[in-house]
């Protein structure tokens, strides 16, 4: 088979036209019409009680579930590839609308399964074609018995239209209009922020990198009092939610659409902290490399040892086949199928947005996968890191729509996982020190950014939701927050943090997934518990990790780590187990770079 290496993905096989396509257009009326029958058919459920129709009902939803997910990944997908596109931006805002209906039929839905008498329901779920989906409806049954009124949360859902909602979009579009002044010799250029940063942290000589960190930090300060405002009443629009609903722990939704336990997340939160002293000791020892008195944030960041090697995307796309097919058959064609038939996305070009993921296509049973490449070893990384979340989709696709549902976390197992197969086998396959030293330090990388970053950008949310219960939050008292919470880590390290994370960090402004940072430590802990399992196993592994996947929507992650890992995750001990990998390659990379401090 022949292999090529087109950097455009292919979205005409999708709605062939993009923000004009007249199938997305019938695909929008489809979806809205239907919408309208299962409420009426709600509606009538009330008076009725046919079981059969509603069983009916809850395929209609399914379906109508997953033609809203692919309608609004396939108009991120547009919007992402060309951020000027107006088209988009009002495609973007009717996906906003009709998921507010969507979650409106939701919440009748919810009713309908809280008000089945016991003995019935006992009966219902299991019915043989509700079986399949059954953990959805149990998990939303009880969630709804937390919750306000159905009157109330309809409300609450048409007013986050025009609310919350419009808050997060209106931080996307101002990310997205953010220009950098990058360049020399007075031939600066606006650039997208996240161009910016790979300038502030890879290019070659420090005084370019230092003006890039600069001129972020003084773009961000010119407009940081519109972001704050974005984030301030996202914040303050959940809280009051929260408030009206009788919740006192800000904490309560994150967990529940994590599908994890409180206690589970303080145990590796402990787990991390236990092991903050070599995490130090890393970033104590990148310092030192650099050889400066005193290091910023964007010195951490560049590589002491950055590889020589240029990693074109032909080459990419061979160590990312060659690797999933060393774990299986199955992977390895499905990576094949993704880059022949143009599911990624990898162009280095203005106007593209920042950032990287994954689309997940349900309808037409496909993934889209979004990043740029700039043809570094970090970018194979990326791609093999979004590659698992087009895995898991295709593993979930035969799956009812309530059964894909997968929580937050869990979502990340899959793309952490791949992560470690390909970068691994780098590693374990380089005889060069220096090369060794530079792949070591993406790995190191990658997890700290788990280990630390994430945490630390959690402490700060919870610490500004605290805060936020007291009043709106100045621009001057979140970078302070910032401050503090980095502070308190590097402990002298760096003379200067990053204030302005906050603004281009888009995971604070989720309208939908609070606390949208914790995930990712959660997934990369745990899929690391997967992978230290998989490289102990024989046999069928391969099998057993498809059935996780397949089984993410149907388990919470307590239950995920008893039946495949033997695991108790409100233990620290099985957090600390998941960072001994490494923990192992930071104290590989102390041991050989000893000799270039002494």
């Amino acid at each position: 088979m022949e292999q090529t290496a087109n950097q455009n993905w292919n979205l005409d096989t999708l709605y062939a036209g993009g923000s004009q396509s007249i199938e997305l257009k019938n695909l929008i009326t489809e979806l809205k019409d239907l919408l309208e029958k299962i409420s009426g058919s709600l509606n009538d459920h009330q008076k009725n009680k046919d079981t059969q129709a509603f069983v009916e009902t809850l395929n209609q939803f399914q379906y109508a579930r997953s033609a809203w997910d692919e309608l609004d990944d396939f108009v991120i997908c547009v919007y992402s590839q060309d951020v000027t596109d107006s088209d988009a931006v009002v495609l973007l805002d009717e996906s906003a609308v009709i998921k507010a209906k969507l979650d409106s039929v939701q919440i009748d839905l919810d009713e309908a399964l809280a008000n089945f008498p016991e003995a019935r329901w006992n009966e219902f779920i299991e019915l043989e074609e509700v079986k399949p989906y059954s953990f959805y409806l149990e998990e939303r049954r009880k969630t709804v018995k937390d919750r306000l009124p159905v009157e109330m949360e309809r409300l609450i859902n048409v007013l986050s239209v025009n609310g919350i909602k419009a808050w997060e979009q209106q931080q996307q579009q101002l990310l997205a209009k953010l220009k950098i002044p990058i360049g020399a010799d007075g031939k600066e250029e606006g650039v997208s922020i996240g161009q910016a940063m790979n300038e502030a942290m890879y290019a070659e000589e420090r005084s370019l990198r230092q003006k890039a960190a600069e001129a972020i930090a003084e773009t961000c300060e010119a407009h940081a009092e519109d972001f704050a405002t974005a984030l301030n009443r996202i914040a303050g629009f959940r809280l009051d939610v929260y408030e009206q609903r009788g919740w006192n722990n800000v904490l309560k939704e994150a967990v529940e659409q994590n599908r994890i336990q409180e206690e589970s997340i303080q145990a590796l939160m402990e787990s991390i902290d236990d092991n903050k002293d070599l995490y130090r000791a890393y970033f104590q020892r990148k310092a030192e490399l650099t050889g400066l008195d005193e290091v910023s944030w964007f010195d951490l960041e560049t590589p002491a040892f950055a590889s020589e090697k240029k990693i074109d995307y032909a080459a990419a796309k061979d160590i990312i086949i060659k690797q999933f097919y060393q774990f299986s058959e199955k992977l390895g064609q499905f990576a094949e199928r993704a880059f022949e038939e143009g599911w990624i996305e990898t162009e280095n070009r203005p106007d593209k947005a920042g950032g990287g993921f994954c689309a997940s296509m349900p309808l037409s049973k496909e993934s889209r996968i979004f990043m740029t490449y700039r043809e570094n070893y970090q970018d194979v990384v990326t791609l093999a890191h979004e590659f698992g979340h087009a895995y898991h989709n295709y593993i979930l696709q035969e799956e009812p729509a309530f059964a894909q549902q997968k929580g937050t976390s869990v979502a990340e197992s899959a793309s952490t996982f791949l992560e470690n197969l390909v970068l691994d086998a780098a590693i374990e396959h380089t005889e060069d020190e220096k090369e060794k030293l530079a792949l070591l330090e993406v790995k190191i990388k990658d997890g700290l950014k788990y280990a630390v970053s994430v945490p630390n950008m959690f402490r700060f949310e919870q610490e500004f939701y605290a805060r936020r219960k007291n009043g709106q939050l100045t621009v001057e008292e979140i970078n302070n927050l910032i401050k503090e919470v980095e502070s308190d880590f590097y402990d002298g390290i760096i003379e200067g943090s990053a204030p302005y994370k906050w603004m281009y960090i888009s995971h604070f402004y989720s309208s939908t997934i609070p606390f949208y940072n914790i995930p990712y430590t959660i997934g990369y802990l745990f899929s690391n518990g997967i992978y230290n399992l998989a490289k102990q196993s024989t046999g069928d592994f391969q099998e057993k990790y498809d059935d996780l996947l397949r089984n993410s929507g149907r388990m919470t992650v307590e239950q995920l780590a008893q039946n495949y890992l033997d695991a108790d995750v409100t233990k620290s001990e099985f957090w600390n187990a998941s960072q001994q990998a490494l923990k192992e390659a930071i104290e590989e990379y102390l041991e050989l770079t000893e000799k270039y401090v002494e």
